[in-house]
């Protein structure tokens, strides 16, 4: 051990001080244990050439419960809190750069694992560790791969258990015939994001202590949360794990906002030697145009290579780019995506088999940057359009794609297609945008608390609204900041109101690479520049040319129809349950891997099926489709669902009787007697009055009559009540005793 490392820091707390200087006195074994770090050392001999001596020294055997293998002393320095005296991080340097992390360790240690390179095989090590591991992978064809080979010979049963949905050819074992094969010793259960609360629940809250569980890829969480909600659920799990059985782990860790993660311990990976890489950069007008004339350059000069195109916008972006290449290159594409946007590109989807890329020309989305490698070369094409920030990656996350290519030679050639964001320049000070976009997330927070205090203290004022209050703070909570996308703050948990951290993250991330790494085109090519690459900076590419119209039709009209084969399919799914409640599981189970159009029918659907039959229901939602249509149609159901009893319902049947007339005045004199006397809303003039009457009160057919006997003038008779057509049947009533005017939407 280095002086610099047996250096005692002074510090008030004593006994800190007494652990760290029994630690620096050498012995047969000693262990540091401080703070969440523990460090097991054993004696160790070894020579020192400057006394031409063989000398006593220490080396780890156990960091953070993880068993050091390697032969060779790992070589180590822990990073202090200089004010507080604790231990920030415990950085190990790998024996070489061609090493594996089983080459140093038979166990994973506990807390967060920055490997800060791909390919170290930490997943690979942790399913042979002997001891019981769940381990949770970014992508189902991950958790397929390593499943699918680990098949035992001459038996139909396999070491590793995928836990998920069905695959194709691929006969899985029920998880409790798994757990009870005394002939595998060790239990591995390799799961999705998805499939981690029911194979938890399953295995019990009392049993995780027989269990560790890996996250790998971590950092992925911070990009995908906003439209994959259940992944923020996953580290709700992780930390009900005892300290000393779990671990997060990645290739490029980011900072993170949620405090129990910013506590764990960090073990951070460095290397001796890190191979550059060699990257061209060219800055676009019109990314995706630049993107298709890079595809149409690599076939045309390197027409036996196979392309990777790494672009994290899938109709808008990679459709575009196919469907404007020439027909007989459309026919060597193919895309990995995610299960969202499968069905519109299911013309081109492939499976990767064998680690090889599965056409000529292969297109992924963000959901294949982690997880996956390809062992085979090729020219590696990532593209980023800062019109959709959420496409736009970090420099560790280009690097993160770049080593998806696993062959030892590396890439044939690296380029990266970008624009930039013509926003401020000012000076972000993001440990404070960080606070104040928590701060945001809090006063929901508190909301939703006070609300559930009035709730118990004053039950009549807010009686049967709770259920739909979280849900619209949920979906009330979304914020942008500083040109970053729309994301939610919030999130329902066990019907509590929680900060939805790895969306803070990612609006953060949105910012930084806004405002500093696309901010200027020069600025990516210093930052790889600094980090050890050999750029090649190309001169601004300005694009006179774009998508046709014609392509951007046809992508158009097929999304169309795909959007209504789901939602029949989804239909066909629905109509085989027969209660509300298995309808309701069905639809929240389906309505994250559903692409957006569907994902609102969903969301309708569940909020509307407790008034409307089944039936009438489905073929009548798709008709509202956008936002102010369904908004109209929500609002008219409520009011055709009220209880007879209900005092606006018998207000409104008063008002307008079927079969009368009444002038343009006295329609909107009894709409606002409605509206905004009973209800409470502004008063509305006669134009919008007349609207409101139409769509949600009384279908009306215009005429003209004598009134009072003077000269006949334009009148409206009231044809029926019911403006939508609904069904005469209701599934629920609203009762006489609920106050609508926050049910109902502006």
């Amino acid at each position: 051990m280095s002086e610099k490392n047996k250096k005692i820091k002074e510090h008030e707390d004593i006994d800190l001080q007494e652990v760290y200087k029994d630690w620096c006195e050498f012995g047969a074994t000693s262990i540091l244990s401080i703070g969440k770090y523990e460090i097991l050392f054993r004696s160790h001999n070894e020579y020192d050439a400057s006394l031409n001596d063989i000398v006593e020294d220490k080396a780890i055997q156990y960091l953070n419960n993880g068993a050091v293998c390697t032969n060779e002393k790992l070589q180590y320095n822990l990073v202090y809190d200089e004010e507080c005296g604790s231990i920030l991080g415990c950085n190990f340097t790998m024996p070489s750069k061609h090493a594996w992390l089983g080459d140093v360790f038979s166990t994973l240690p506990y807390g967060i694992i920055k490997k800060n390179k791909t390919g170290l095989g930490a997943t690979t090590l942790e399913l042979n560790s002997k001891r019981n591991s769940i381990i949770v992978v970014p992508t189902r064809a991950l958790a397929y791969e390593k499943a699918k080979n680990s098949k035992i010979p001459g038996t139909n049963k396999y070491k590793v258990l995928y836990c998920g949905g069905k695959l194709k050819d691929f006969n899985i074992p029920s998880l409790s015939e798994y757990l009870t094969d005394e002939t595998i010793t060790y239990k591995k259960l390799l799961v999705v994001a998805d499939s981690l609360p029911r194979t938890l629940e399953f295995i019990g809250d009392a049993n995780y202590k027989d269990f560790f569980i890996m996250i790998d890829e971590i950092d992925s969480y911070q990009y995908e949360s906003h439209y994959r909600p259940n992944l923020e659920k996953v580290v709700d799990y992780y930390f009900k794990f005892p300290q000393g059985q779990r671990c997060m782990v990645s290739a490029t860790i980011g900072n993170f906002s949620n405090p129990l993660i910013k506590d764990e311990p960090i073990i951070n990976v460095n290397f001796t030697d890190i191979d550059a890489r060699v990257i061209t950069l060219q800055p676009s007008n019109n990314p995706i145009v630049t993107a298709i004339d890079k595809i149409l350059q690599l076939r045309r000069d390197f027409p036996n290579d196979k392309v990777l195109v790494a672009f994290n916008l899938v109709t808008r972006g990679i459709l575009p780019i196919i469907e404007s290449l020439p027909e007989e290159l459309k026919i060597e594409c193919s895309v990995l995506c995610g299960d969202k946007s499968k069905p519109h590109v299911k013309d081109y989807l492939y499976e990767v088999e064998n680690n090889n890329l599965p056409t000529q020309i292969t297109f992924m989305s963000s959901t294949y940057f982690v997880g996956i490698d390809f062992s085979e070369r090729y020219h590696l094409v990532t593209v980023m359009d800062a019109t959709f920030p959420w496409t736009l990656l970090s420099t560790d996350k280009l690097q993160q794609i770049a080593g998806r290519c696993r062959h030892k030679d590396g890439l044939l050639s690296e380029t990266i297609i970008y624009n930039t964001f013509l926003g401020t320049s000012n000076y972000i000070n993001y440990e404070e945008l960080g606070r104040d976009i928590i701060n945001d997330a809090t006063i929901l927070i508190e909301l939703s608390s006070l609300f559930d205090k009035a709730k118990q203290k004053y039950p009549k004022l807010i009686k049967t609204y709770n259920e739909i209050y979280l849900e619209d703070i949920v979906k009330s909570s979304g914020r942008n900041y500083l040109g970053s996308s729309n994301v939610k703050l919030v999130r329902n948990e066990d019907d509590k109101i929680k900060i939805a951290y790895f969306n803070i993250d990612n609006i953060l991330i949105q910012v930084r690479l806004l405002h500093t790494t696309y901010s200027d085109t020069l600025n990516l090519y210093s930052e790889l520049r600094a980090e050890g690459n050999k750029v090649n900076y190309l001169s601004f590419k300005n694009e006179n040319t774009h998508i046709l119209d014609e392509v951007n039709k046809r992508i158009a009209v097929q999304k169309e129809k795909t959007d209504k084969e789901l939602i029949d399919a989804f239909i066909l799914e629905l109509r085989d349950k027969h209660t509300l409640s298995e309808r309701k599981t069905l639809a929240q189970n389906k309505r994250n891997s559903y692409t957006n159009k569907v994902g609102v029918f969903l969301d309708h659907f569940i909020e509307l099926q407790h008034y409307i039959p089944f039936e009438p229901l489905v073929s009548t939602l798709p008709l509202y489709d956008n936002q102010r249509q369904y908004r109209q149609f929500y609002n008219t159901v409520i009011f055709w669902a009220l209880d007879n009893e209900h005092p606006i319902k018998k207000a409104w049947i008063t008002s307008f009787i079927i079969g009368e007339k009444y002038t343009g005045a006295e329609i909107e004199e009894k709409v606002n007697a409605i509206w905004s006397g009973v209800l409470g809303f502004d008063k509305l003039s006669r134009k919008t009055a007349m609207l409101i009457a139409h769509e949600y009160f009384a279908v009306l057919k215009q005429t003209r009559a004598r009134i009072g006997g003077r000269i006949p003038q334009r009148v409206y008779e009231v044809i029926s009540l019911n403006t939508k057509g609904l069904p005469d049947e209701h599934v629920e009533y609203i009762g006489s005793d609920v106050n609508i005017q926050r049910k109902i939407r502006l």
